[in-house]
């Protein structure tokens, strides 16, 4: 018989929030029915969401202190935009100096609002460093080698030699830079300024500062000769809709790039390496394609700096009817190792709890052994309104793309495309602000 959740055996009910993400869902289902099977009083229901529902829900709901769910699953980096609506962590799930111990800093700190616990980060959000690779194509151009690469030069050559054609037309990338989803130019962008030594906040460090910055002006030049020069990819093998960066690794479309739904549009994706389950998960059955998840080397100089979104993360609404048994389900998710060990697991994701990233597990796990140097190395973006994330990001994502295209095919030149960044990024904090 299991034990009372909350010290009390009275039925109580506990109402989840999260996203529809099945790898997530899966993993948090597992997580759920332990807390259930040793607390028989608690029953744990859920609100699954799909994650732009979730978003707007978010926004609509918990901002306003409107939210009735005991337990929220909250995008990464979103934690500190609904902090006043948020109960603190309570110092007998953990203080924040313990939890500084526990978790590693990046994700922490995005449930660290004003110096005040906020959530429990549940997984370490690393969309920066690495690439999902089809091996059989690598090595192709390198017979019997693991990829693997000791300067960023050499990954860029081999992204412009993985570059598939047709006599000269292009017909599947090399290195899919998604122009479609913004991590990948975001945290590119940012971690590339920072390896020159700059920032890419402004003085006052609730602003964005690109286009006075000679480390932010280096760093587009730099990302817009990988396409243009180095010819990684093109933007016309990107199909309009019904795709994704590891949909294009994993198969084709009709009427681009090859042509045949078989042939894909890609051969490496930057992505976190949660990209290569969900890669190898669109494969056909039968498929004998190999890919796997390399490492990068940093992209200036020879230190990695580099920023993450802060990952999911478990809070716990001021409106909740049952605030205790909801931070002891969260406690067991990210604070219990097993368990935490499990969910990262289960859900192709990253630990935030440093007992869970150790090198000694590394060692018994290739993934992970590719990113588990570069966990204590990373920092949090820092903060930007959840109302303003989705244009500061997009406007990256155009002015990326639109100094790729350049004034003569109707794009912009760098400088231009510079100033169109920050003006959008820091109109859609002022607009978040009011």
């Amino acid at each position: 018989m299991g034990g009372a959740g909350g010290g009390t055996t009275t039925p109580v009910t506990v109402t989840v929030m999260r996203n529809d993400n099945p790898p997530y869902v899966q993993a948090n289902d597992d997580a759920f029915k332990k807390y259930t099977d040793a607390h028989t009083n608690v029953t744990i229901t859920s609100n699954t969401l799909p994650y732009p529902s979730l978003t707007s829900t978010l926004l609509a709901d918990l901002k306003t202190g409107k939210d009735t769910a005991d337990l929220i699953f909250v995008p990464p980096s979103w934690v500190c935009t609904f902090a006043s609506q948020l109960t603190d962590v309570p110092a007998d799930v953990i203080s924040l100096a313990d939890a500084r111990n526990a978790f590693y800093k990046a994700p922490l700190d995005g449930s660290t609002c004003s110096g005040v616990l906020k959530g429990l980060p549940q997984e370490y959000n690393l969309e920066y460093g690495g690439v999902v690779v089809n091996v059989d194509k690598f090595q192709k151009l390198h017979p019997g080698a693991t990829p693997t690469w000791s300067t960023w030069a050499d990954f860029i050559g081999d992204a412009g030699k993985l570059t598939e054609y047709d006599g000269t037309t292009p017909k599947a990338n090399g290195l899919d830079i998604a122009p479609d989803w913004p991590q990948p130019v975001k945290h590119i962008f940012f971690s590339q300024i920072l390896q020159r030594g700059g920032t890419y906040w402004a003085a006052d460090k609730k602003t964005f500062d690109f286009k006075d910055s000679q480390e932010a002006r280096a760093t587009l030049t730099e990302m817009v000769s990988w396409v243009n020069t180095a010819h990684v990819m093109f933007t016309s093998l990107i199909p309009a809709k019904n795709t994704f960066v590891t949909t294009r690794l994993a198969g084709g479309a009709t009427g681009v790039g090859w042509g045949d739904p078989a042939k894909p549009l890609s051969v490496m994706g930057y992505c976190g390496s949660w990209g290569l389950p969900n890669t190898v998960g669109q494969l056909p059955a039968g498929s004998t394609v190999k890919y796997s998840y390399a490492a990068l080397p940093p992209m200036v100089g020879s230190e990695h700096k580099f920023v993450q979104n802060s990952g999911f993360a478990w809070v716990v609404p001021k409106t909740a009817k049952n605030p205790k048994v909801a931070w002891e389900i969260a406690k067991l998710l990210t604070l219990d190792a097993a368990t935490a060990r499990k969910w990262t697991t289960t859900g192709g994701a990253l630990p935030a709890l440093k007992a869970n990233g150790t090198a000694e597990l590394a060692a018994s796990d290739p993934v992970l052994a590719q990113v588990q140097p570069l966990f204590e190395k990373g920092e949090w973006v820092g903060y930007i309104p959840a109302d303003a994330i989705e244009t500061v990001e997009g406007g990256l994502v155009s002015g990326f793309f639109d100094a790729v295209k350049g004034p003569a095919n109707g794009g912009k030149s760098i400088p231009d495309a510079l100033k169109g960044m920050q003006d959008a990024a820091n109109a859609a904090l002022a607009g978040a602000a009011k």
